[in-house]
């Protein structure tokens, strides 16, 4: 019971300090910040394997530390803690995500379209897997049909979404190929 209730403690404590450093935002500037940022990080991830190494099934440990790995640029070791959290729920579409983001990042955009079709799959509605889906088609596979299929069914399913107008124009493009060179999603859709 005792052990039980640490874990719990634990794992909530980390749950909240994860909370409050995305809350935070940018509190670390210079080389003293990046330091404590540094400090921070690996205190919290010497935190997340305790509680992985006393609850191998950790679940909220396991995706925070596959986060920490994210934020911190970690690409190998957040996928292997995605990995793992998707062994004990293979439906999470946000973590199944961020691995297909990890991928494409390491420079997979093969498998990270499959993680993001596995998303869509799972979850027609998830707005990041089909934003995600198109970027990878977009960038990485100069796939502008495919990237227009894929913010399609995102328009489709948030008409409203933030890049809509920018998207529609890439989706224009992509069904008549005559018009002028396509605009690119990080050129903020301009003309």
């Amino acid at each position: 019971m005792k052990t039980t209730l640490l874990l719990l403690f634990l794992s909530m404590s980390i749950a909240v300090i994860g909370c409050k450093k995305k809350e935070e935002g940018t509190k670390y500037q210079g080389t003293e910040g990046a330091v404590n940022a540094l400090q921070d990080t690996s205190r919290m991830e010497g935190q997340y394997k305790d509680v992985i190494a006393k609850d191998p099934k950790n679940y909220d440990a396991i995706v925070a530390l596959g986060n920490l790995y994210f934020d911190s640029g970690q690409t190998e070791k957040s996928i292997e803690m995605y990995q793992k959290a998707l062994e004990l729920n293979p439906n999470d579409v946000n973590v199944r995500t961020d691995m297909g983001t990890m991928y494409r990042k390491m420079g997979n955009p093969d498998k990270a379209i499959e993680e993001f079709r596995k998303s869509t799959t799972i979850n027609p509605k998830h707005e990041m897997s089909w934003y995600n889906l198109g970027i990878t088609f977009y960038y990485d596979k100069k796939d502008l049909r495919g990237a227009a299929d894929a913010w399609e069914k995102l328009l489709t399913v948030n008409p409203n979404y933030p890049d809509a107008e920018g998207l529609k124009q890439i989706i224009n493009q992509a069904k008549n190929p005559q018009t002028s060179e396509p605009k690119s999603p990080a050129s903020g859709w301009v003309n």
